[in-house]
């Protein structure tokens, strides 16, 4: 038995595969690729007949609607006649969209695939959720495409100014949430409900907050109020578009006098919990990351050197950060970091992060960068 994931390297394959790693399971994790759809008898060697299949595989642009249509057609027939000859017996999640009432190509697709596998579900004798999702988003989202947050937040940091074209009201889930809801799923069976995740709004509200995180955050450097898990989740998407490369680290503003000097560390307008270490030479602390914390590092005091990895890469990027000239990086979510002391005297280091830390739910995760 394994867990089996089409759309691998898409927005919800690349959250849920990051979100497995963080949890123990005692499957083996297997991708079902577009080489794979492209030989039926491939196909069906993948699927053995227990296991647990997560299908986000499928198109929601192209030249015309017409190949929308066909194109997800193709994909999910081809699912469907492998699990025939798998004679699948074990657990589908699909992903539909609610563009399934639009009567468009795109939710017309969605709606034959979900409606045949249920149907097929019932003759085999498998497990089959079929989930109508609204407007998903998160950080790693391709702008321009399938989200307008995306599109909205790249335009602020790249100094456009995003146009709504109607204020209409939105259904929103953040992919965090949704992917918890659905790795549930792995070793438990429930009905599936999203609306407990599903936020109300209007596209407006959302350009407002927008608009504040990039006032207040990108361009002056202070942590906005986040007061809601919803602006939590807002914040951590709109600032995984900036350029960490080129944007940190940011030089902290000293005023200097007889006495010696002084600096504002962190203006926050949001709860938080500030700390402190020492780092001995040639110590590394972290190598670790955070899936939603909000968190600053200042050197104070010494010579240190920050590397940063986004989780499924292995890009890295890396900072040398001198107290003789304070200044601080902050770390994005989803992304493994450490610090080490490259200096010959001991390195201070100021943390900040946005909540207050609790054993046992410290969304702490080991990993090497």
């Amino acid at each position: 038995m394994k867990i089996l994931i089409s759309g691998h390297n898409g927005f919800l394959g690349k959250h849920l595969r990051r979100k497995l790693k963080t949890i123990s399971s005692p499957f083996n994790i297997d991708f079902l690729t577009k080489s794979d759809f492209d030989l039926e008898k491939k196909l069906t060697k993948k699927i053995g007949s227990e296991d647990i299949i997560f299908h986000f595989a499928g198109i929601n642009r192209a030249k015309t609607a017409e190949i929308v249509y066909e194109k997800n057609k193709l994909i999910n027939n081809s699912l469907n006649r492998a699990l025939d000859n798998a004679n699948f017996k074990g657990k589908l999640i699909f992903t539909s969209s609610i563009q399934e009432s639009i009567n468009n190509p795109y939710g017309n697709s969605k709606k034959e695939a979900r409606l045949n596998f249920k149907k097929q579900s019932k003759k085999l004798g498998y497990k089959f959720y079929g989930i109508l999702t609204p407007n998903v988003f998160g950080p790693f989202c391709r702008p321009n495409y399938n989200s307008f947050i995306s599109t909205f937040s790249k335009m602020l940091i790249d100094g456009e100014s995003p146009k709504i074209v109607e204020d209409k009201k939105i259904s929103l889930i953040y992919v965090s949430d949704f992917i918890d809801k659905i790795v549930s799923l792995i070793s438990k069976d429930f009905e599936i409900n999203i609306e407990d995740i599903t936020y109300e709004t209007k596209v407006s509200n959302v350009l407002s907050k927008l608009e504040i995180f990039n006032d207040i955050y990108f361009k002056k450097g202070k942590i906005p109020g986040l007061n809601n898990h919803f602006d939590i989740s807002l914040f951590n998407t709109f600032r995984s578009y900036i350029n960490h490369k080129k944007y940190f680290p940011i030089f902290h503003i000293m005023h200097n006098d007889e006495r010696g000097s002084f600096s504002e560390l962190v203006r926050s307008y949001s709860k938080g919990q500030t700390s402190f270490s020492t780092t001995k030479k040639n110590v590394v602390r972290g190598n670790h990351y955070h899936t939603r914390k909000i968190e600053r590092f200042s050197v104070i005091s010494g010579k240190a050197k920050i590397e940063i990895r986004e989780i499924l890469s292995d890009n890295i990027i890396s900072y040398v950060l001198d107290g003789n000239t304070s200044s601080y990086i902050d770390m994005p979510i989803w992304y493994t970091h450490n610090i080490k002391n490259i200096g010959s005297d001991d390195l201070l280091t100021m943390f900040w992060v946005n909540e207050h830390y609790e054993d046992n739910d410290s969304d702490t995760y080991i990993e090497k960068v």
